[in-house]
């Protein structure tokens, strides 16, 4: 049963752009070494502040807003 809930996810994200946002890949291209960084794709992504996650920096003031931005993105 797990298989198929794993394929039925895969077809989704495949052919529905947009409609599931998988965080840890979003967070791949987001999370960067230094605050500077992260508010220059802040700026991008049309929301304000950052956040740090462990030693890297991300956009935004909070996951919630990031995500948020992403989404606004996407459309």
């Amino acid at each position: 049963m797990t298989r198929f809930f794993a394929s039925i996810l895969l077809l989704a994200s495949c052919c529905l752009p947009g409609a599931l946002i998988n965080p840890a890949r979003a967070q791949e291209g987001d999370m960067f070494p230094t605050k500077s960084g992260a508010l220059q794709r802040a700026n991008h992504l049309k929301c304000t502040g950052t956040f740090q996650m462990g030693d890297l920096w991300m956009p935004c003031k909070d996951y919630n807003a990031y995500e948020k931005a992403l989404k606004n993105e996407k459309n």
